[in-house]
């Protein structure tokens, strides 16, 4: 009875999403894959993963997670398997496939509404992956341990409606930044595959040893004087 109220409280969460962000991924654990095993690879562009990127992650033993994620406006057209299986080819072609994974992350920002009498979303319930990362083991962590600190504190002051509160917590903890983060997605999805290999270049400049984020970022802007126009726009509503 209990558990049938709350989700009857919680009908009017609204939890639908448009599905251009809607990141549709796909992934695969593949052999025999010669790349070094202390580096993690990354694609950009149009031809390897419009909208999105596309990764290698090396596991020891020659074998790799390979696998990329690229808007549902993009896998409407293209889906994301087939980028997958057009890089194979041309760079792996004979590599034995040991496991896939493929499905949907939800790339926005935290819906409006995240908790109501008796619920809490967590998660990609919630949205509450980074939406320019893909990520969302972390911050669903996170977002899993605020909800069940707020849960316990309700029912140890026995004042239920201190559930209401995880909205405002979350908002405080990551949501926000995520915000920030959505905005600067947007931005990005509108580089030419030009300003990719332009930064790119800039970057490979920087000697190893020296190569922080921060000063990857500062390298990138200082050679490439457009891009601050680009990230401009990108914080300006």
């Amino acid at each position: 009875m209990e558990l049938n109220r709350a989700l009857e409280d919680g009908q009017d969460l609204e939890t639908h999403i448009d599905f251009r962000d809607m990141e549709s991924a796909v992934q695969i654990t593949a052999a025999n894959i010669p790349v070094d095993q202390n580096t993690l690879y990354f694609y950009f562009g149009k031809d390897v993963a419009p909208n999105g990127y596309f990764w290698i992650f090396p596991k020891g033993h020659n074998k790799a997670n390979i696998g990329l994620g690229v808007s549902g406006l993009i896998g409407k057209k293209k889906s994301a398997q087939s980028f997958l299986d057009d890089f194979m080819n041309k760079h792996y072609p004979n590599a034995p496939v040991l496991t896939k994974i493929a499905g949907g992350v939800p790339c926005s920002i935290t819906l409006d509404k995240i908790s109501g009498p008796g619920i809490m979303l967590v998660g990609d319930a919630a949205r509450q992956v980074n939406p320019l990362s893909g990520g969302g083991i972390a911050s669903g962590m996170i977002g899993g341990k605020i909800a069940g600190t707020i849960a316990g504190e309700a029912i140890k002051q026995n004042k239920l409606d201190h559930i209401l509160t995880y909205d405002k917590a979350w908002q405080d903890r990551l949501g926000k930044r995520h915000e920030t983060f959505n905005r600067i997605k947007e931005g990005i999805y509108n580089f030419s595959d030009d300003k990719f290999n332009s930064i790119a270049h800039s970057i490979l400049k920087i000697p190893i040893e020296k190569r922080t984020l921060g000063k990857v970022f500062t390298t990138a802007l200082m050679n490439n004087p457009s891009l601050l126009v680009d990230i401009a726009k990108v914080f300006v509503v």
